[in-house]
């Protein structure tokens, strides 16, 4: 599985996905943050806004059968992606698109477009991905924690049309002009109607059910926008 740096989310790799435990943010003893819009594109005032750097970041994902064995594993990349920072260090936003005609498989010799599992997750019973080909996550507040680069991110995720709220700890590191964002999360599919063969659905047999969460792992790179 490829990896490269994180988004917020992650350690957008996601080498090995690794899910996370849930965490209350009231648990969190740390000023938050609102954030309503995107990052800027271009920067407003004191906020410097970063532009996510594709070739380099990845959205890992890994899918397992209830009753155990290998799964399957890959990657979707990312389309498009803002970050940006106030003058007080603090995060005042971030948005990012996912291509999901990019869904890829890493497990398999054949990771080419017409490799049959690769057609199957593009098709209805998973992202229906010529009906909806774009997902998005839109950040919504970031709590700091234990360090400078330790955050709890929470966010909306849409697939499918379907928008959902997700919380997961990230990992953000400034280094000039570079930023690597990183995370691993855990999410269940059938909060976006992905229910192909899930254990909500009665009348399958255990063998044949696919786990509803699904590890996710995110490594983004980030620039300076000029």
């Amino acid at each position: 599985m490829r990896s490269i740096l994180l988004f917020v989310y992650v350690p957008l790799c996601f080498t090995g996905a690794v899910a996370c435990r849930d965490r209350s943010a009231a648990a969190i003893a740390a000023p938050t943050l609102a954030i309503t819009s995107p990052a800027p594109s271009t920067p407003v005032g004191n906020v410097v806004g970063y532009s996510l750097v594709i070739p380099e970041s990845f959205v890992n994902w890994k899918g397992m059968h209830v009753m155990g064995g290998k799964g399957h594993q890959g990657y979707i990349k990312p389309l498009a992606g803002t970050l940006a920072f106030d003058g007080n260090g603090t995060i005042a936003g971030g948005y990012f698109e996912l291509d999901m005609n990019t869904i890829t498989v890493t497990d398999r010799k054949d990771t080419s477009s017409d490799n049959g599992l690769v057609s199957h997750l593009k098709d209805p019973d998973f992202f229906d991905v010529k009906k909806y080909p774009k997902g998005t996550f839109q950040l919504i507040k970031a709590i700091k924690v234990s360090s400078d680069s330790s955050y709890y991110i929470t966010g909306q995720l849409t697939l499918r049309a379907i928008t959902q709220e997700i919380h997961f700890p990230a990992t953000i590191v400034r280094n000039g002009e570079n930023i690597v964002a990183t995370a691993s999360l855990t999410i269940d599919r059938t909060k976006w109607g992905i229910t192909y063969q899930s254990g909500s659905i009665f009348g399958l047999v255990k063998n044949e059910l696919l786990e509803d969460r699904v590890p996710v792992s995110l490594a983004l790179r980030f620039h300076q926008q000029q």
